[in-house]
Parts: C-alpha cells; sequence; structure tokens
C-alpha cells in the first residue's frame, strides 16, 4: 500500500491530514499525521506519533516522539521530548531532554536539563548542568540546579503555612467565643 503523503508550502490551511505531512513556510489549524515534519511553519494542533519541528511553533503537540529545534510550543503531551534552543509553555512528558531553552512547566518522569531555564519542573529524575529553576519538585537530582525552591523548601513552606493557617483560624475562633 503506497504511503499518503501531504505537502504543504506558503499558505494557510484549515486542516492536513495524511500518513506524513510535510510543512515549509506554512501554517495550519490542525495537523493529524503518523509523521509530522515542520519548517519555518506553525500549526494550531498537531496530533501524530512523530513530530519535528525546525524553527517553527505549534500550539499544541500530542505525539509519542516529538523534536523541537529553534522554535516553540505552547502545550506538549509526549512519551519523549527533545527541545533545543527553543520554548515550551507546558510539557508533560516520560522523558524530557531540554537544552539551552526555556519552559514554563516540565512534568515528567526524567529530566535533562542542559544550560537552561524553567519556572517549574516536577520529575522523579533530574539530570542537570547549568539550569534555572524558580521550583523544583524530584525525588533524585544529579548535577547542578539553581533553585529558589527545591523539594525541601517547599515541604517546609507547606507546612509553614499550614501552622499560619490553623493559628489564625485557632484565634478566630477564640476571639468569636468571647462576644
Amino acid at each position: 500500500m503506497p504511503e499518503e503523503t501531504a505537502q504543504t508550502t506558503p499558505a494557510s490551511t484549515d486542516e492536513v491530514a495524511a500518513e506524513v505531512v510535510n510543512i515549509s513556510q506554512s501554517s495550519v489549524g490542525k495537523v493529524q499525521a503518523e509523521l509530522v515534519r515542520m519548517s519555518q511553519s506553525g500549526a494550531q494542533q498537531i496530533t501524530a506519533t512523530e513530530v519535528s519541528i525546525q524553527q517553527g511553533g505549534a500550539g499544541q503537540v500530542e505525539a509519542e516522539t516529538f523534536t523541537l529545534a529553534n522554535g516553540g510550543v505552547g502545550a506538549a503531551k509526549t512519551a519523549q521530548l527533545e527541545l533545543n534552543n527553543g520554548g515550551v509553555g507546558v510539557v508533560r512528558s516520560q522523558v524530557a531532554e531540554v537544552t539551552n531553552s526555556m519552559a514554563g512547566v516540565v512534568i515528567s518522569e526524567t529530566a535533562t536539563l542542559q544550560e537552561s531555564r524553567a519556572k517549574v519542573v516536577i520529575a522523579r529524575q533530574v539530570q542537570s548542568a547549568g539550569t534555572r529553576t524558580a521550583i523544583l519538585l524530584a525525588g533524585k537530582v544529579e548535577g547542578s540546579v539553581e533553585t529558589a525552591l527545591d523539594t525541601p523548601r517547599a515541604l517546609l513552606a507547606g507546612l509553614t503555612a499550614g501552622v499560619a493557617v490553623g493559628l489564625v483560624l485557632f484565634v478566630g475562633k477564640l476571639l468569636s467565643r468571647k462576644r
């Protein structure tokens, strides 16, 4: 059976569906395929087994394997993410490899961050070199990570906030009994 391929070049298309989709210098609304390759292009939503974006972007990507270089994506749900010189708003993956990139939220079983920045990283295991995060919640961390709030500090902050709220409620109850 011949492979169904869709090629899209400078234009705007609402929806593309095929086994293999190659998009160059175009924008599309929705893409559904086994394999999607984009270059200097944008898409609102991509659903595929494998997605590769070079110098482009997407609003939402759902794929088994997702490679993004020199581009950006709003949200990604994938088993395997490879992000290089790009940005992602929110990513949920089994394995995330982020190099020289920016991320809002990374939720992953295993996250490897090299010379990158992230607001929040939640992972079972983190390997890092030269990375900064605002919040890091991880079971195991290997390498250097600069963080404002890591797992022990988050637990302490939660405990402190719980005690403070409890005391305020207790004092409030005592004052209302006296009246």
